[in-house]
């Protein structure tokens, strides 16, 4: 059995809270029950085989609530194998175009020297698609994937920190439009039978206004993403440019000059959620060489895999029997009487 959505069997934790709840519930009814006649009343108010109703109710009720929540998942009856052959590698450079990029701590800015490792990269590595993909505080596809490098190389010169308007930094949006970029074809789509490895370089120089991309990392790692993570930056404060040299520096609303540092704590936590590697790129010590021959094994490692040939969605008779555990449980008679 395999999953559609694994990510959302977490859902299953909400069982946790909901026993102790209709526990509680139970335990409730029997304390009433006791303090409302003696013990030897107490039969007549709630007999024995109707406390055994009120249990069932509520074994229903979490069965059927787990049953629900289990479907979310998509749980897929898989069965067979075929061979499926590997054959390049779709390639997404996920590239930081916050103003904070304009730094030159690096030579020439924090981009500029981006840009340099993606071309050689991209260079390096052999056959696949390769795709751009530029984010600020919303992400930007400015090149779809292809095998096409000189529009490859064209594009890639025209990223600057102007092309998006909403600045600030935010990985989320960015790290989950490179995944549906490398999605496979759907179950409803014929399959080529030749698929390629799916592999993310991001370039940033760590920073995140919201923190919140973690779960993204972990969704990569899931759906067998390969992830090359590389900083851009020196550790040391420096002021971000406006644009050429003396058109002056970004400031705040009393004037003062803004800095920004590299933040390689951020990008380090991005690597170790999806499962990939983290680099440090400085003009003195670049990793295009490292990361091109990584790329390369890995497209010569995994030439041929085996893929089941069914697949079965069972979501629907799931979701059916939990609603059919919740009505049975509705229709059943109240186990409590009249405490109920």
């Amino acid at each position: 059995m395999s999953f559609a959505w694994p990510e959302n069997i977490g859902y299953l934790l909400l069982l946790i809270p909901l026993a102790v709840i209709l526990g509680y519930g139970v335990m409730r009814q029997l304390q009433a029950r006791e303090a409302l006649a003696s013990p030897l009343m107490s039969g007549a108010i709630m007999p024995g085989p109707r406390l055994w109703v009120l249990i069932l109710k509520k074994v229903m009720l979490f069965c059927g609530m787990g049953l629900v929540l289990f479907s979310l998942s998509g749980p897929r009856l898989t069965s067979g194998g075929r061979p499926v052959m590997r054959k390049g590698a779709d390639l997404v450079f996920v590239l930081d175009i916050s103003r904070s990029m304009n730094a030159r701590d690096v030579q020439p800015d924090r981009l500029g020297q981006a840009k340099q490792e993606i071309v050689s990269i991209s260079h390096a590595v052999k056959g696949g698609r390769r795709a751009i993909l530029l984010f600020a505080a919303s992400p930007l596809v400015q090149c779809p994937l292809t095998t096409d490098q000189e529009s490859f190389d064209a594009l890639l010169g025209m990223a600057s920190t102007d092309l998006i308007e909403e600045q600030g930094t935010v990985f989320r949006s960015a790290l989950e439009l490179s995944r549906k970029l490398l999605k496979p074809e759907t179950e409803n789509h014929p399959e080529s039978g030749i698929k390629g490895e799916k592999i993310v370089v991001l370039l940033s120089d760590g920073e995140d206004h919201t923190g919140d991309f973690l779960a993204e990392g972990k969704k990569m790692k899931q759906d067998g993403i390969h992830v090359f993570v590389i900083g851009v930056g020196m550790s040391s404060p420096v002021v971000i440019p406006l644009g050429a040299p003396g058109e002056g520096v970004k400031r705040d609303e009393r004037g003062r000059a803004i800095a920004t540092s590299f933040h390689s704590e951020t990008l380090q936590k991005l690597a170790h959620e999806a499962g990939g590697l983290y680099f440090r790129s400085k003009a003195e010590n670049t990793v295009n060489t490292e990361i091109s021959a990584r790329i390369n094994h890995i497209e010569d490692a995994s030439r041929w895999i085996m893929e089941p040939v069914e697949r079965v969605p069972l979501s629907q008779y799931f979701l059916a029997a939990g609603l059919f555990f919740l009505l049975a449980e509705t229709l059943i008679g109240r186990g409590g009487g009249k405490l109920r």
